[in-house]
């Protein structure tokens, strides 16, 4: 496993409440390395620690935690090295479950080692990516200006079909120019809107539905309020 690798690991841990010298430890690495890594590139730690206490392991639990620490080790390190499904669950002994379970840090560094390596490429091929863009629209205005044009002069369909041709190749490589810089096209931000429309439209619904129903039960209560007050009337 590459040393890259092993720091996310430990990363992907220590933000998850596990401590440094639970995980200096585990990894073999010293705690001070561990510290350099998290100041230097702000680790954030969401949740407390789930496996020390006031710093310190349990010192009955320290033995089998160390074995069950190498066992998760070497099936991280099985996962990133490109073993297969089958092998690492046969030789680790572990179920389906387990290995997808186990698997989730690996497939979260798989994920940020492509982002990272994405980003870099787009910063070095396309500097310039945002006048790329804006030329791209430029020409599909003056294509839309050609295709009225065209339209009321000539009627030529055959040339309209060339523009229009020439205009969907055009807003072919906008889009996948827009998805390699990692941007929503149009119409994904259209759609994205109305999803988040939709959620806070189902989000009131439920608010006003939490309050028909409080409602509905402060009447009934003082329905009940009432009969009993007729009974200890009479």
């Amino acid at each position: 496993m590459r040393k890259e690798d092993e720091k996310s690991l430990i990363k992907i841990e220590y933000e998850n409440g596990t401590s440094m010298s639970v995980l200096s430890k585990k990894y073999r690495v010293n705690v001070n390395t561990i510290k350099t890594w998290s100041a230097k590139e702000k680790w954030v730690k969401k949740n407390r620690n789930i496996t020390t206490k006031r710093g310190k392991t349990k010192k009955k639990k320290q033995p089998n935690k160390i074995v069950v620490d190498e066992k998760e080790v070497k099936i991280q390190r099985d996962i990133l090295s490109g073993k297969s499904k089958e092998e690492i669950m046969r030789e680790n002994e572990i179920s389906n479950a387990t290995y997808y379970r186990k698997s989730k840090n690996a497939r979260q560094i798989r994920l940020a080692r492509t982002e990272e390596y994405l980003d870099k490429i787009v910063d070095e091929v396309y500097p310039d990516l945002k006048t790329l863009l804006r030329n791209i629209e430029i020409s599909k205005r003056n294509i839309i200006i050609n295709v009225l044009k065209e339209v009321k002069e000539t009627k030529n369909i055959k040339k309209i079909n060339e523009i229009k041709k020439a205009y969907d190749n055009l807003k072919a490589m906008g889009n996948d120019l827009m998805r390699t810089g990692k941007l929503l096209t149009s119409y994904e931000v259209l759609e994205i809107d109305e999803q988040l429309s939709n959620e806070e439209l189902q989000e009131m619904k439920l608010e006003a539905g939490k309050e028909e129903a409080n409602n509905t039960n402060e009447i009934i209560e003082n329905m009940i309020g009432k009969i009993k007050e007729r009974k200890n009337g009479s």
